[in-house]
């Protein structure tokens, strides 16, 4: 499942853009960490981004970017505490949070690195004033991938469980 949805995450980047600040590396790197841990939660986004980002190319921003996806994958081992509607309910509440750290840390790296805005507090407000627009929809779209996601990864995974207990029982049997 993970690297199905790593792969998808590159190929929606690469082939069939979803829009503008819609992606699915959040939700890759995310299940990557609910599933396997912070480590590779964390990787799972970052070679997403990688690999798209040696086909479409990047800017000096990209330590921030990568960095921002790393730490979101990360923290999707916290969604292992959660079962059922309530990791969906909890999905969807990190989702927003994902998206407002990925808000606010990548236009503070664009306000450091980048030659858009001078070096000054009016100009990091100004940084984040030019993104909110894109804020929005990354927000929204992050909360519907997770919670979309999420209710599919609960769902395959009570279809494995089922058919595995069936298949212990017909063996014991």
């Amino acid at each position: 499942m993970v690297i199905l949805l790593v792969l998808a995450a590159i190929a929606e980047r690469l082939w069939f853009d979803l829009g503008p600040n819609v992606e699915l590396v959040t939700l890759a790197g995310v299940v990557s960490g609910m599933i396997l841990g912070r480590k590779w939660g964390g990787v799972a986004g970052v070679i997403a981004m990688v690999i798209s980002d040696l086909v479409i190319g990047n800017t000096v921003i990209f330590w921030f970017t990568w960095s921002a996806f790393l730490v979101i994958g990360a923290g999707g081992e916290w969604l292992r505490s959660f079962t059922g509607l309530g990791r969906i309910a909890a999905g969807g509440g990190y989702g927003l949070a994902a998206a407002v750290f990925f808000y606010l840390y990548t236009n503070l790296g664009v306000w450091l690195v980048g030659n858009l805005y001078p070096p000054t507090f009016a100009g990091l407000a100004k940084s984040y004033l030019m993104g909110w627009p894109f804020f929005k929809i990354h927000a929204a779209s992050s909360v519907l991938t997770l919670v979309a996601g999420l209710t599919a990864a609960e769902l395959v995974g009570t279809v494995f469980t089922a058919s595995k207990s069936w298949l212990n029982l017909t063996i014991k049997d």
